[in-house]
């Protein structure tokens, strides 16, 4: 059969390969954001389940004609809303050259017997970075970190750690008294993945969301709701940039301010963004005492220009993983089998090895300057903003995310403007979204600074670019285009 891969089809298959790779390189260096949209009414040709199959060169074909010019182009110079670039080419050599190798991460002897440890040491990387303790590692149990498929798996299981932390086997006995197990979380900017992790893992909606300064916990309020609340407190997070705004909270004043209240309660650090800055010699320091927090969530794939899926959780103390272990005659147990540590995941594919390839590649000293890079470019944006006469910006950046509004004229700006301005903008984004050629990401946010009035919720567009490749001109260019759309919108 062609479609199984053996030694008598080796010619045909490497022309396969190579035709999905050229489709690869030839979708990531095209000029458009995206092509087309699509429409979903087309959605039931999509849906057919075909009887007799193509052969893989047909499907190849195929895929190319009627399914690229659908995709988004995350790595184009005018994709600006997401920092997943996604376009190292180790990167994504490793992604392609893991799925060749099969190797499942849930054993280790006879499973993933070199792969095991190779995680190991990306696990070991990303603890130094962060400045964690680094032990022997004589067991799984002293890795002190998992890989995970994402951010809202690592504060998943973040989440989980925290709730044994703060009452011991509660997976044998269950969650009594859901009231009781609270995760604290800063208002209007804490990422969707902790509310929904604390429903998921049986502690119910029981998030407290404490007042904000500038995108960041107001630490007075943030004692006094540890101080009403004492004894039901599991876990407090701040966000080393939070998935709006980029904002790095004051992390050596929270964890004094929490530990002081109640050692027990466990700090989990959301850096899937802002541990990247730790490659950093000139910037690291926005991230000092991060190494403090109990554990500490980080995405690859979304700052390191790496290929979907990458995250991992990284643990102060190795020996927690203890507290979230299970057992399985199908996971052996045996020292290195992370099945017995890794939960939520079962068979797990090598997806660490595409950071493997990666910082083997590109090294500290080559993130270094594309992280440093990144956020000269978003600084970039924001002084352009700065000096304009019909943008004006609503944070101030801390990393790479640019929170910005379009309003034609800012000499007289107020709050009875608010809603005709958030509509225009969501009229913008919309427009972008439709045509294709650039991205923009949108949301609704808290006028935190009050540039309008204090607290008063704003829909504003936002940059974050991970493309190494963007220059000031493709940010020049994209907000001659806002202006040109903005023209059209309000003439209309």
């Amino acid at each position: 059969m062609k479609e199984i891969l053996n030694v008598d089809n080796e010619e045909y298959a490497r022309k396969c390969f190579e035709k999905a790779v050229e489709i690869g390189i030839d979708f990531k260096l095209n000029g458009s954001v995206k092509e087309k949209n699509f429409n979903v009414t087309d959605l039931e040709k999509l849906l057919l389940l075909p009887s007799d199959g193509s052969n893989p060169m047909e499907v190849l074909t195929e895929f190319n004609d009627e399914i690229v010019p659908y995709c988004t182009n995350f790595s184009n110079e005018n994709f600006m809303g997401f920092p997943d670039a996604g376009n190292s080419i180790a990167g994504i050599s490793g992604a392609i050259v893991s799925d060749f190798m099969q190797q499942n991460l849930i054993n280790s002897t006879f499973c993933a017997p070199i792969a095991t440890f190779m995680e190991f040491a990306v696990i070991k990387w990303l603890r130094e970075l962060v400045g964690y303790e680094i032990v022997p590692i004589k067991s799984v149990f002293d890795s002190g970190g998992i890989i995970t498929y994402g951010g809202t798996g690592s504060n998943t299981t973040a989440m989980l750690l925290a709730r044994e932390n703060f009452r011991k086997n509660t997976m044998f006995t269950g969650v009594n008294n859901p009231e009781d197990f609270k995760v604290i979380i800063p208002k209007g900017i804490g990422h969707y993945s902790i509310k929904s992790a604390c429903m998921w893992i049986g502690c119910g909606d029981n998030v407290i969301e404490v007042e904000t300064k500038d995108f960041k916990y107001d630490l007075d309020e943030l004692k006094r709701t540890l101080v009403e609340n004492k004894g039901h407190v599991m876990c407090v997070v701040a966000y080393v940039g939070d998935s709006r705004t980029m904002t790095i909270d004051n992390l050596e004043e929270i964890y004094k301010i929490v530990k002081d209240v109640d050692e027990n309660i466990w700090l989990h650090a959301d850096a899937c963004h802002g541990f990247s800055l730790a490659f950093s010699s000139k910037l690291k320091d926005k991230i000092r005492g991060i190494n403090l927090f109990d554990s500490i969530s980080t995405d690859p794939h979304k700052v390191l220009a790496i290929p979907y899926c990458i995250s991992a959780l990284l643990l102060k103390n190795p020996e927690k993983l203890k507290l979230v272990s299970s057992t399985s005659d199908l996971i052996m147990q045996e020292d290195f089998a992370y099945g017995q540590v890794t939960p939520f995941i079962g068979s797990k594919s090598w997806i660490s090895l595409k950071l493997w390839f990666a910082m083997k590649s590109i090294g500290i000293n080559g993130y270094e300057k594309i992280i440093d890079r990144r956020c000269e470019m978003a600084k970039y944006l924001e002084n352009q903003i700065n000096n304009s006469e019909d943008f004006v910006m609503i944070n101030d950046v801390n990393i790479n995310s640019v929170v910005f509004m379009y309003v034609g004229d800012k000499s007289n700006l107020n709050s009875s403007m608010v809603d005709k301005l958030n509509e225009l903008n969501l009229a913008l984004y919309e427009r972008l979204l439709k045509e294709g050629k650039y991205y923009l990401h949108k949301f609704s946010l808290p006028d935190s600074k009050g540039v309008f009035e204090k607290d008063v919720n704003l829909i504003p567009l936002r940059y974050m670019s991970g493309n190494d490749n963007i220059t000031g001109e493709d940010i020049n260019n994209m907000l001659d285009h806002i202006r040109i759309l903005a023209k059209e919108i309000v003439d209309e």
